[in-house]
């Protein structure tokens, strides 16, 4: 499987030693750890289906992570799945400003959207402590509020379209 996976995204993105795959093992509050069998780093959505076309061929569960600052553990390995890590799906597209809307990565991190943002004048409705590690993709699949949410709604009322891999 860790050929397979190679293939797809290069050596240099399949984890495998565990001193390097710790980060990836551990939620940042350390009450969450696991095992990973290794961690992939794609760097696009089509890399994103093959991996999970590897994986699903390997029989081989997966856990997705964005920049693993969630409370509840829901991205931290239980126990020997591979690690797909969303933190190289980092492109950030030209802002429409007739529509204020941006196309981000899911590894774009919340604070980058925001500076990007900010530079076209505008601003983006969710912020958060974590705002410099966590990523869009992580906040959309947690449905993120953080301190504004009151007054511009959660993660999930900022999204105007998502792209999807599924397996």
């Amino acid at each position: 499987m860790i050929a397979d996976l190679e293939a797809v995204v290069g050596a240099e993105h399949v984890l495998v030693d565990d001193d390097v795959k710790a980060s990836y093992e551990t939620d940042w509050t350390g009450r969450f750890s696991g095992r990973a069998r290794c961690v992939v780093r794609p760097r696009s959505t089509d890399q994103v289906a093959a991996v999970l076309r590897a994986c699903s061929a390997h029989g081989a569960p997966v856990v997705v992570q964005g920049g693993n600052t969630g409370l509840v553990g829901g991205a931290v390995p239980a126990g020997g799945e591979v690690v797909v890590s969303m933190s190289r799906l980092s492109d950030v597209g030209e802002i429409d400003l007739a529509a204020a809307q941006v196309t981000v990565g899911a590894g774009v991190t919340l604070a980058a959207l925001q500076s990007h943002a900010r530079a076209a004048d505008l601003d983006f409705g969710v912020d958060l402590a974590a705002r410099e590690s966590a990523t869009v993709g992580g906040l959309v699949a947690t449905n993120a509020g953080g301190i504004r949410v009151l007054r511009y709604g959660s993660m999930r009322a900022q999204l105007t379209g998502a792209e999807a891999v599924l397996a």
